[in-house]
């Protein structure tokens, strides 16, 4: 029979995997609705008027949805484990709390949108009370992310003395908000979150307008493509400069994770950046090296040292195909960036309109399918990368888990919830988006 620690970990690791693609998708559509909005109101233009009052339908059902999802992930910690949660609870649960109130926040200016916007004497004012709804959103997300960050580099409380007594002192709770990755993970969490959330829409749009004959239906699913791909242009580029950020500090930060990542079996300098391999009878096997890139690119220089596994107990060391789950985000990062380049070179330098090509179409859907797969890849590594540690240096996985059994029904209550409940989401979705057939709304 399995271990209820493999329960605790399977069942927190899908409830996240797809709580995150909800929140995302919660995440940018505030955005893309108050640009609609604003655009409405300044051209008069009726085709931004429907997908905004649309648009408002998804979110307000996908919003539904994610807040029930956002109470199982809070159930999952407080019963799968409690260890950290006690922890947790004591020196690093205020940004918890004020997400709550951050919530509440968007909901009201959800509702006052939603049911007040023909009312409004300003014509700008639906697109002023979306984008604080969707500031509210993200206001939520940078909040929860604090809290990994404190399980990524713990503050606030006597380490040294927890360890040895564990006991509980010196607890300062402001200190989740600014301990040393912080800043840098929130950054990272705001620009992948808006990075996937308008891809999702650049491959929804492009869908719907390589589906459509029609001229009317043709010009508004384009009008969206534009408004979904100047937002991905810009997470893009924020995603790309918070990445190289993010993993410039875990070499001092997180040593180990940083060696498991990169593939460092011993520290070095000069050292190589690895394109695959694996860790095998304490020998990189399988690896193609560049020479001296890692250094580079950590250190600034090629005589840079970086850190090796071989620093740490063997015990202590986060498995090392998080290398090729690194390399996969990287890789693919990659190619979407290369895409979005030619977009850039077709419509900039050769004056071709990339949104009448099929093939680009077709590019971005699969762009979009690619971006989930980056959001899903980077977080699993990055959570793989830290274990055996729940909190860094402090506590481990095993140590936070429930150990009783009585936990494998909950587990799996859980994953069939979430297989019962995002299917049926998007059938509301699109049984209400059928209610009244979009070209009516546009003529």
């Amino acid at each position: 029979m399995l271990a209820p620690i493999i329960f605790d970990r399977a069942t927190m690791g899908f409830a996240l995997s797809v709580h995150i693609v909800l929140a995302v998708i919660g995440i940018t559509l505030p955005v893309i609705i108050a640009v609609c909005e604003y655009l409405a109101a300044r051209r008069d233009d009726n085709d931004y008027k429907v997908m905004a009052r649309r648009l408002s339908v998804m979110l307000v059902i996908l919003f539904a949805a994610g807040t029930a999802s956002g109470v199982l992930v809070a159930v999952n910690l407080l019963f799968l484990w409690p260890a950290f949660m006690s922890l947790a609870g004591s020196v690093a649960i205020l940004p918890v709390y004020i997400e709550v109130f951050a919530f509440f926040g968007e909901a009201i200016f959800l509702a006052m949108y939603f049911y007040g916007r023909g009312g409004f004497s300003n014509k700008y004012a639906p697109a002023a009370v979306m984008a604080v709804a969707g500031f509210f959103g993200i206001l939520s997300a940078m909040l929860i992310t604090m809290l990994n960050a404190f399980m990524n580099t713990p503050a606030g409380f006597d380490i040294p003395q927890y360890l040895s007594t564990g006991v509980l002192s010196g607890i300062n709770p402001l200190a989740v908000f600014n301990t040393p990755s912080t800043w840098i993970e929130v950054a990272h969490v705001v620009a992948t979150s808006y990075f996937a959330g308008a891809f999702i829409f650049v491959a929804y749009f492009a869908y719907r307008l390589l589906k459509t004959d029609k001229d009317v239906l043709k010009r508004y699913f384009r009008k969206g493509l534009k408004i979904s791909l100047a937002i991905a242009f810009v997470a893009t580029i924020a995603s790309l400069y918070t990445g190289i950020l993010s993993i410039a500090t875990l070499s001092t930060l997180q040593p180990e994770k940083y060696a498991a990542i990169e593939l460092d079996l011993v520290p070095q300098s000069h050292a190589p950046e690895y394109i695959g391999g694996i860790i095998t009878n304490n020998t990189v096997v399988g690896a193609i090296p560049i020479p001296n890139l890692q250094s580079i690119l950590d250190t600034g220089s090629p005589s840079g040292s970086v850190p090796g596994l071989s620093q740490f107990p063997q015990s202590t060391w986060p498995t090392t195909y998080v290398h090729l789950m690194f390399d996969a985000m990287v890789g693919v990062g990659f190619l979407i960036g290369i895409f979005l380049a030619l977009l850039l070179l077709v419509r900039v330098v050769l004056r071709k309109d990339v949104l009448k090509s099929r093939l680009m179409l077709l590019l971005m859907i699969v762009s979009g399918i690619l971006s989930v797969f980056l959001l899903e890849d980077g977080w699993i590594m990055s959570e793989l990368a830290r274990q055996p540690w729940i909190i860094y240096n402090v506590m481990t996985v095993v140590q936070a888990g429930n150990p009783s059994s009585s936990i494998v029904p909950l587990s799996i209550g859980i994953v069939v919830f979430y297989i019962v409940i995002i299917p049926l989401t998007l059938l509301v979705i699109k049984k209400i988006g059928k209610n009244v057939a979009l070209e009516d709304e546009l003529k």
